[in-house]
């Protein structure tokens, strides 16, 4: 069994245009000599492709063929950052109801929250957790907020009261938005204070690893997600970070994921499955290890 800890519905009515748009420039900025119009209108016309799947059917599809028997879908409150430019989150809860409804048993789905929504925010939150079946709460940083901010504690209990995980983005982003609430520390207050809960630090803290894997070790409710490291595969640093994080002790904290359609320019599902077997086969991890890492970790968040 394989489940994937990190999606999200590639769509441009949950994942906004301008999301996207930041990433372009990224690419164009690493591009060697000035890009051209035409190769600037290319990326964003792969990057627009890319972001329209609006049922999942693609995505199911690319998990069929890797072996991905299961998948968390992560919504993003982009409400108060991209003023005028995201859907209601409403209808972005409702689309992912309707995707849960679709592929019964292939997706949990985490409810997206912006703390500025305050009680109201709270009160939708337990309601998706109690009458739509969602199954933990996502936080996005980049937006504007800390994950240790006071007015996420509500929802912490409400977390602590059904077993819900917590899953917060670390790490850089699209350029359009702040950088500013993402090191992993950022988690530490929070962790402390709900020993209950179990946060997840999306993408491991990436380029900052060693800082996320610190917490991770001494703080028994943290965990590491490893999508976002298809870019060390690429530089052929992959298998070193996971036999840095086995020396450490890690392997039960670490969590299989894409990040679908994030990390999609970089390969398909299949390819980032096939890099984990090959750490099995190249005797980096065992099958045992393998098998905490690809399902079992993730599922243990769930357990009662």
């Amino acid at each position: 069994m394989i489940f994937d800890c990190h999606a999200h519905v590639a769509s441009n009515k949950v994942l906004p245009d301008r999301f996207f748009d930041g990433w372009v420039d990224n690419i164009v900025a690493a591009m060697p000599g000035k890009a051209t119009d035409f190769q600037i209108a290319a990326i964003q016309r792969m990057f627009r492709e890319l972001n329209a799947d609006h049922d999942c059917s693609k995505f199911v599809a690319e998990m069929d063929d890797a072996g991905i028997d299961k998948a968390i879908l992560l919504i993003i409150d982009f409400g108060f950052v991209y003023q005028g430019e995201a859907d209601p989150i409403e209808d972005i809860y409702a689309i992912h109801r309707d995707i849960h409804k679709k592929y019964p048993g292939r997706f949990e789905i985490f409810t997206g929250v912006d703390p500025r929504r305050g009680r109201e925010g709270v009160d939708t939150f337990e309601k998706s957790v109690r009458d739509w079946g969602f199954k933990g709460l996502k936080l996005y940083p980049p937006c504007g907020f800390s994950p240790s901010d006071e007015r996420l504690f509500d929802y912490y209990e409400v977390c602590s009261k059904y077993n819900l995980p917590v899953l917060t983005h670390v790490g850089p982003t699209t350029p359009n938005l702040s950088f500013k609430h993402t090191g992993p520390n950022e988690i530490d207050e929070a962790a402390m204070r709900f020993p209950k809960v179990n946060f997840i630090l999306g993408h491991a803290g990436t380029v900052r690893f060693e800082e996320a894997a610190l917490i991770a070790e001494f703080r028994p409710n943290v965990f590491l997600d490893m999508s976002g490291f298809q870019t060390e595969l690429r530089r052929d640093g992959f298998a070193d970070i996971m036999r840095w994080h086995k020396k450490r002790g890690l392997i039960r904290k670490l969590l299989f994921g894409t990040d679908w359609p994030i990390h999609r320019f970089y390969g398909s599902q299949k390819k980032w499955v096939e890099a984990f077997d090959d750490l099995r086969d190249s005797d980096v991890i065992n099958q045992q290890e393998y098998e905490s890492i690809m399902y079992k970790n993730t599922q243990g968040l769930f357990d009662e």
